[in-house]
């Protein structure tokens, strides 16, 4: 019996200290999870403390470690769509790139929203192109453009200038918008073709040269443009007129009116307008006048065999020393002065080798008249001896005043 008892207290000591240990363990569960509790609770009251200062917590849950919010769930759905939703577009993207990018490769065409000079040549090809710039170009130039100042109009014809477009560099130029690039630039710019025209000006040539000529010779001819300095021979004096300030084309500037009235195609119904500018004639250049008209006298002569007779010339020089003439021309301004020549003679004239030069007697004639007539006979006599001994050469006139002279007292001395 007391072995039997013994047990029993065991057995019972020993539920007791598994109760205790039970309710130990409860109660720390319990302690954890106000614990738990109490800190959740802060951290609420923290946040609201920090989103509003008066606003206080009453009610507090329990929010076991392992919860899940729902909200969360349906973002994750969401995200997950959008993701799906990007990779379908860049799918499709990529599509329609490649497409676009075999549809530009393999187009043998002129790309959309390129034009040469106005003229939409889309969807062209580079001879088609070509063809219609240079009907459209030579439909759209005059034969010759007018030139105007003032009153004063002139005409400069196109041809004559060579004005000409280089329209096939063009073509080419614009066959290669949207072809010169890597793929990504290529694409780039038909897209933007498409939104923004590119209109290409083909190069103009012309030839300047002879357009600066004409231009030159232009001013030659304005009414209001600069007047040379001039001479002439009056008698036995040398006239030379002054200068006079006037206008001359300014014929860079004018060139490039005309480029761009060309290029404008606004030749064809309007007239370009000379650019002028103020110039004030060149000074007397009395050596370059001298060097013009003298002449030294040239002595007859003539050759046989075959016979030719080279008749004798006059020769011509100032009648005052090169320093005189200076100082009348530049000792004071006029409109004209007056400069005296003399007559060079030869020594040997055309007369003197008459006979020798002309020994065969070709025809003769002869006439009567009264002798009693004494200034008939003295008229004869001096008439004669002027006359004889003139040649008259091939295609020469004979004429009877220039060798006989004026008929007067003082002509018989």
């Amino acid at each position: 019996m007391s072995t039997k008892n013994i047990s029993l207290e065991n057995e019972v000591s020993n539920i007791k200290e598994k109760d205790v240990e039970k309710q130990e363990n409860k109660n720390e569960t319990t302690k954890l999870e106000e614990n738990e509790v109490k800190t959740q609770n802060e951290v609420i009251k923290d946040e609201n403390n920090s989103n509003t200062s008066n606003k206080t917590i009453n009610d507090t849950k329990y929010v076991p470690n392992n919860y899940v919010p729902a909200e969360n769930n349906s973002k994750n759905d969401v995200m997950s769509n959008f993701t799906i939703f990007v990779i379908l577009f860049i799918i499709v993207l990529l599509i329609l790139f490649a497409g676009f990018t075999l549809y530009n490769m393999f187009n043998t065409n002129i790309i959309n929203g390129v034009s040469i000079k106005g003229l939409d040549v889309s969807n062209l090809s580079k001879s088609d192109a070509k063809y219609q710039l240079d009907n459209y170009i030579a439909n759209s130039l005059p034969q010759e453009i007018k030139l105007k100042h003032n009153e004063y109009e002139t005409t400069i014809s196109l041809s004559q200038i060579g004005v000409s477009f280089d329209t096939k560099k063009a073509s080419n130029y614009a066959y290669d918008i949207g072809r010169k690039g890597n793929i990504f630039e290529n694409n780039l710019t038909v897209l933007s073709t498409l939104f923004g025209h590119i209109n290409i000006e083909p190069t103009l040539n012309l030839d300047e040269e002879q357009l600066k000529k004409n231009l030159e010779d232009i001013s030659l001819e304005l009414p209001d443009g600069v007047l040379q300095s001039s001479y002439y021979i009056e008698g036995n004096n040398l006239i030379i007129t002054s200068g006079k300030e006037g206008n001359v084309v300014d014929v860079e500037k004018t060139i490039e009116a005309i480029k761009n009235s060309i290029s404008t195609f606004s030749c064809k119904d309007s007239p370009v307008e000379l650019v002028v500018r103020t110039e004030a004639p060149d000074s007397i250049d009395l050596e370059k006048i001298y060097n013009e008209i003298y002449k030294e006298p040239v002595d007859a002569y003539y050759t046989q065999n075959p016979f030719t007779v080279y008749p004798s010339e006059n020769g011509l020089d100032f009648n005052i020393s090169m320093d005189e003439a200076k100082n009348i021309i530049f000792s004071e301004q006029k409109d004209e002065y007056t400069i005296p020549l003399k007559t060079l003679t030869p020594n040997v004239t055309t007369n003197m080798i008459g006979t020798e030069a002309f020994p065969d007697l070709l025809s003769s004639y002869s006439t009567n008249y009264s002798t009693r007539d004494k200034d008939r006979t003295t008229n004869l006599i001096l008439a004669a001896n002027k006359i004889n001994g003139t040649v008259v050469m091939p295609g020469e006139t004979f004429s009877y005043n220039k060798v006989v002279g004026a008929r007067t007292i003082a002509a018989r001395i």
